[in-house]
């Protein structure tokens, strides 16, 4: 009986790549993951605007009923005073997450390269002991 290599690993990845036969490893799935990544970040970070959003839009509309009730000119300029000081606290604090979303992704993923540099070395490692 003929010698037969497997050319497809469990996870359908070519196996002639040995001995990068892993996924993280093909250049394919790796750009592939890669996307999938930044699209989730990207959604998150979209949820969390529209969040903040809809935070302002009722801010907005209580504003609107404080107004139609008011029946003082003081009222009013309470109602806006408070208002503007809010949305003030509210953009300040909107930014400064924003900010510090940067250091937090990078960070994450210096994590993740490093445990998938470390997952390689290992794969090496094994593959030229198997060679020897």
């Amino acid at each position: 009986m003929a010698d037969t290599r497997k050319t497809v690993s469990g996870d359908g990845v070519n196996a002639s790549l040995t001995p990068f036969e892993m996924a993280y490893c093909n250049p394919m799935v790796l750009i592939g993951r890669m996307q999938s990544e930044a699209l989730r970040a990207t959604l998150d970070r979209q949820v969390e605007m529209v969040d903040f959003l809809r935070l302002r839009v009722e801010k907005d509309v209580r504003l609107a009923e404080r107004l139609m009730q008011a029946r003082q000119p003081a009222e009013v300029v309470a109602a806006c005073s408070e208002f503007c000081s809010d949305a003030l606290e509210d953009y300040a604090r909107e930014s400064f997450r924003a900010v510090n979303l940067v250091p937090e992704v990078a960070a994450e993923t210096a994590e993740q390269v490093a445990r998938e540099a470390e997952e390689v070395s290992d794969d090496l490692k094994v593959a030229s002991l198997a060679v020897v």
